[in-house]
């Protein structure tokens, strides 16, 4: 694990006007485009400590020449993206591969 990592913190807002902030914490570019996993930053890092954090997946688009994120309504695809996803958290922080290759 690399000691130099740093965070990408977004704050988006939400359908009814309310910011949250968040961590990036992996991206991936497929041909259906560009998606990010992100967790909610927490205003106590013990929080952090007592348990497994849940994690969204947006999908990154152009707004007019800046950066938008959207919710995955194709289900299908959002199970592929966990699926992703889960991977590689497991090869990143647990040293676990995918045995199906």
């Amino acid at each position: 694990m690399a000691d130099d990592f740093e965070g990408i913190l977004l704050t988006l807002e939400d359908d009814d006007g309310r910011l949250h902030e968040f961590e990036q914490i992996n991206e991936l570019e497929w041909d259906e485009g560009r998606f990010v996993a992100l967790i909610p930053t927490l205003e106590n890092p013990a929080d952090a400590a007592s348990g497994m954090q849940s994690y969204i997946i947006l999908q990154v688009v152009d707004d007019d020449g800046e950066e938008a994120y959207e919710h995955v309504e194709d289900d299908a695809l959002l199970r592929r993206l966990s699926e992703e996803f889960e991977d590689r958290f497991n090869e990143y922080y647990f040293g676990e591969e995918d045995e199906e290759d």
